[in-house]
Order: structure tokens, then sequence, then C-alpha cells
């Protein structure tokens, strides 16, 4: 059975993305041409089962709609004959088809029922291609301790088997993993190992990964122009290969890396403005081409994940060229997507309050249509009234009208309500400095999946009250709520020049009253938080249901600080803490250290109080 595992880290402005079925052979629309050829004459029996799977199988990297039909058919037939090692291939490629199209919770469904059955029919070698499959997807899914673990695992069987070429994708799946938890030294050990197995093997699209991957960890470290080197060398191979996937996962690696050279300082570290300027720009350019041309393949190929990425990247160019309606667009289609990718996996408690929150701004959206149809209509009744009537009338418009104003701020802030009110559509701000804040409930999803549901919607709703009114305190705007995270920032609309020091209130006033918090059971709830201050764009999307959301560099990172730091801390960076001081406080820092923090390099990053 060929095996789902190998890897390439793509994208390093999001994750890690697992490139599955490096040993796939006879790929094309000519393999598969051959196979629909004997479709008529199938016989229901292990051929036929045979000729379904490898047709799902080969349709994969094409079109897998059409591959998890043929997968269903081959497993149908498959339970038909009652043939179980035929159930296992047909589970193992609708499984692949699945993770084609960014459908997790399927994918782990098809793999978890082929390795049951593997494991029943003591069936090895299929056993560790399950279990690569699913470190891939696990992988997908940010559980890197899991996808380790199962990568692990299948590296154990193929190694008692002596599969060379598995054992060299499990070390690339390994290393790809080992690279985006920040562990560069184990990360090279694998690639470096992988690497001399595809060598002596003269494997070539494993030679290519590795390279990729080795040119991914320069990246990380910041050393664009190193990275750039491999990234060119392994694109010309996969365009000669016509490798339509692996062109367009390089191409985006080429164009966030341009992105990322027109922000770094030490690359162009000259003395020459104008020099500096023409650098960035050309840089930015070069990004933006880069991008499309990965975007337009990644559309070829179906690749939802990767195409919401490629939109996020363009976002930024953009933003940083000072395009700000390209870089709202592009913003929103990554969002629209990112949020449709995810939307399949509702299985959790967090999901479903999410979910609730949403229909309840919904329904506050509503009301405000109905009050404001109502204020016409006593509008109208007012042109017949008498004086007295008329006040009468005035009187309850202007009460409506109160009514539908507060239910409007409750869902954006005043200052941009009023200026959607006048007609101002779309509302797009540059904002030169501001302070971020992120919040995060450290494992309170993990809390809530065996919860009652109304008892967590409860908590949460203490928890984030609380929040709002130390954001009110210190005159913060909430942004909004994601599950169990929470956003708000200083600075924005109302400028403040002492935005830092708001934020860095806030943020202590939370660590100060969620110290030993505990719910009604005794369970302690802990949190982690992450600031940092910039240039931040700020605007209003949607055209029917509104959204007032940032993004930046400042607004990414402020997110990182919170995802990387400790439980119980407030993790900073250097340019807030230098922001912060300018103003007077018993503020304390202390030094944690320079930490490789993605997309960004190596940072050095303080946790702020005691």
């Amino acid at each position: 059975m060929q095996t789902l595992q190998i890897t390439i880290i793509v994208f390093l402005f999001s994750s890690l993305q697992l490139q599955s079925e490096l040993s796939k052979t006879l790929q094309g629309q000519a393999k598969i041409d051959s196979l629909l050829k004997e479709l008529p004459k199938m016989k229901e029996d292990t051929n036929g089962v045979i000729l379904l799977k490898s047709l799902s199988y080969n349709y994969s990297d094409i079109n897998p709609d059409f591959g998890i039909k043929y997968g269903k058919q081959s497993l149908d037939l498959a339970n038909k004959i009652n043939w179980d090692f035929g159930k296992v291939k047909s589970y193992n490629s609708l499984g692949i088809n699945y993770k084609a199209k960014s459908n997790y919770p399927k994918a782990l469904d098809n793999y978890f029922k082929g390795l049951k059955i593997a494991e029943k029919l003591k069936l090895k070698s299929s056993q560790a291609g399950f279990l690569g499959n699913i470190g891939v997807i696990y992988h997908h899914k940010s559980d890197n301790t899991k996808s380790i673990e199962y990568f692990q695992k299948a590296l154990k069987i193929n190694e008692e088997l002596g599969d060379t070429i598995k054992v060299a994708n499990d070390l690339l799946g390994l290393g790809s993993v080992y690279g985006f938890i920040s562990d560069y030294p184990k990360s090279i050990d694998y690639f470096i190992k992988a690497l001399e197995i595809y060598k002596e093997i003269d494997n070539k699209d494993g030679i290519a990964l590795c390279l990729g991957n080795i040119g991914n960890i320069y990246s990380f470290q910041s050393d664009y122009p190193k990275a750039l080197e491999y990234y060119f060398e392994v694109l010309e191979y996969y365009k000669d290969s016509k490798n339509k996937s692996g062109e367009a996962r390089i191409l985006g690696n080429i164009g966030y890396s341009y992105l990322l050279m027109s922000q770094d300082k030490a690359i162009n570290n000259s003395e020459n403005k104008f020099q500096l300027k023409l650098d960035k720009e050309v840089n930015l350019n070069k990004s933006i081409r880069y991008s499309i041309l990965a975007l337009d393949l990644f559309k070829e190929t179906g690749d939802k994940f990767s195409i919401s990425n490629s939109k996020k990247n363009l976002s930024e160019a953009y933003q940083l060229k000072g395009d700000y309606k390209k870089a709202f667009e592009t913003y929103n289609e990554y969002k629209t997507l990112k949020d449709s990718i995810f939307s399949s996996e509702n299985n959790t408690k967090i999901a479903n309050l999410e979910a609730k929150r949403e229909s309840e701004l919904k329904e506050k959206e509503i009301v405000i249509l109905k009050k404001d149809k109502e204020n016409e209509k006593l509008q109208r009744y007012a042109m017949f009234g008498g004086i007295a009537g008329l006040g009468i009338i005035i009187g309850l418009i202007l009460i409506q009208r109160r009514k539908s104003e507060k239910l409007l701020l409750n869902v954006l802030p005043a200052k941009i309500a009023k200026r959607l009110k006048a007609k101002e559509h779309p509302i797009a701000d540059l904002f030169d400095n501001a302070s971020i804040i992120f919040i995060d409930l450290v494992s309170f999803t993990k809390m809530s999946s065996n919860a009652n549901p109304k008892e967590i919607v409860a908590l949460l709703n203490d928890i984030f009250t609380l929040f709002d009114k130390l954001a009110d305190k210190h005159g913060l705007e909430k942004i909004k709520t994601i599950g169990d995270a929470y956003m708000a920032v200083a600075g924005i609309p109302e400028i403040q020049a002492d935005h830092s020091k708001r934020a860095a209130q806030m943020a202590l006033d939370i660590k100060k009253e969620m110290k030993d918090f505990k719910t009604s059971d005794g369970t302690e709830i802990k949190f982690r938080i992450g600031i940092d201050c910039g240039a931040v764009v700020a605007g209003v999307i949607g055209e029917k249901k509104f959204i007032y959301d940032l993004w930046s560099d400042a607004v990414n990172t402020a997110s990182r600080m919170e995802s990387t730091g400790e439980s119980g801390q407030i993790q900073i960076t250097e340019n807030f803490k230098t922001e912060l001081e300018k103003f007077e406080g018993n503020w304390n820092f202390t030094f944690r250290g320079e930490f490789e923090i993605k997309g960004k390099g190596l940072m050095k990053t303080y946790y702020l109080g005691n």
C-alpha cells in the first residue's frame, strides 16, 4: 500500500504543510485515462476493488471530488465481497482525497478505520502508512505533539521492515514538524538523514523536498537570500517535472520570503534611505508577483488551505505597499475561505459557543432593522397627526432610535457606528501607533470537551464580562472574541498617546483578577497574554453583517506573543517595552530571552509584571 506521509514546510506565514504521497508513481491524466478504459470491463471482484481504488488514488491530486466518488465505490464493493484488504486500500484512498480537500475530520475518520483493519490483519506496512498519514493530519490540526508521536510510530515499523523509502519519508515528516515548533537542530538532523537516503536511491522527488525544507530552515532563521537559493533550485525541478502542486508551494515560499525581506532591517541595512525604499518596493513587487503565480496554481489543484494562505500573504504585501483597498479585499477573501475550511470541525463546545455568539449578533442586527422600519412608519404617521400627536410620535421615534443606536453600539465602536450611519462604507483607516492585546484561556478547549455546554457558556460570559469591564476602565476597544480568546486595542479608533500604558494596565489588572481563578468545581483557569504595538490598519468588513477588524505586522506579532508565552504571564515585545518606558509607572520587566518567532526571525521578548 502506498502511503500518505512526507512533507515540505510551506508557507512560512502560516504553518508547515505536509506534502502527501511522495511515493506516488504514474500520476496524471494519462494514468487516469488508462484506468477509465478498464472501467466498463470491471467485474465485482477483488480486481474491481483495486481498479476503483486506483482511480480514487490518482484523482487525489487532480480532482479529489472524483477521488472520493471512486473511493466510496471501491469501499462499497470491498464490503460487498467482504474483502478486508480491499477495505484497507479504500480507506487509505478516501483519507488522501479528504485531506486534499482540507476536510481533516473526514480524513482522520477514514485513516483510523483503515488502521484498525490493518492491525487486525497484521499488515505492518499498511499500519505504518496510516500512522504517517494520521501524523500529517494532526500537524494540520496544530497538534504537533500527536503528529510527532504518530510519525515516530510509523518510523519504528518501517525501520523494522527495512523499507528504505518509507523510512526516509518518515524522517522528512519529523524534520518538518520539528521545524514548525522551532527545534531547528532536530529538524536539520532529520532532513539530512532523509536527504542521504534519497540520494542513495536517486529519488529526485525526495531530494527536492529535503532541499526545499532546508531552505525553509534558513528562512525561519531570517537568512532569506540563502533560503531563496534553495527555493529557486527546487522550483526548476518542479517545473521540469510538471509537478504543479510542488511548484505552487515553492512559489508561495518565494513570495513570502520577498515579503519578509521587504521588512528585514538586517538585509536592508543601508544609510541610503532612497536605496532602502527602492529595495523595499522591489521586494514587495516580487512578493506579489510570485504569490499570484502560486495562487493561480493552487486554484488549479484545488488546495483551499494554501489558497487561503496565499491570499493572506498578498494582503500583507498590499498593505505594506499602501494599497489598502486590495489589502482589505484579499484579507476578507482569506478570512472567509479560512473559516470555511475549519467550519466542518464543529465537534467542540467552543465552536458551538462561537456560533451562538454570532447568532446573537445577527439577532441584534435584525432588531435594529426592524426598529428602523418602525421608525419609518412612525415618521409617516407624524405627517398626519396634530401638534400633540406629533409630539408623542416624535418622542416614540427618539426612544426607538436610542434603542437602535444602543444595539448598534454593542456591535461596533461608537465612532465607527456614527460613520456607518452617515453612509460611509467601506471604512478603512491607518493608525501610526496602537497597542494590541491578545488573551487566551490556557487548555480551555480541552477542559470544555467534557463539560456541560451551559456551564461553559456561563463561565466564558463571566470571564469575558470581566475583561470588558477592564477594557472600559482603561479605555481600550474590544475588537472580538474567538472561542476562548479575547482581543482588544488601545489607540483605536480614538488616537491615544498613552496607548501602551493603557494596554499594560489592563493586562496587569487581568493578571491580578485571574490569579487563583477557579470554576465552581475547583478547576483552575489560567491565561496567556501577548502585547505589541505599531502601525495598524483598521476598518469595517462586510456588506450585511459588519465586522470591525484590525490587521498589521503588530497585530500578528501580538498574537504570536500570546501563543508562544507561558501560562500566567504577559509576554511583550522589545518594541512595546520601549514604548511603555516613556510613561511613568511601576513597570517590572523580566527578560525572557531571544526566541525564533515565526515570520519574524529572532526577537527579544520580556515578561511584564512580577
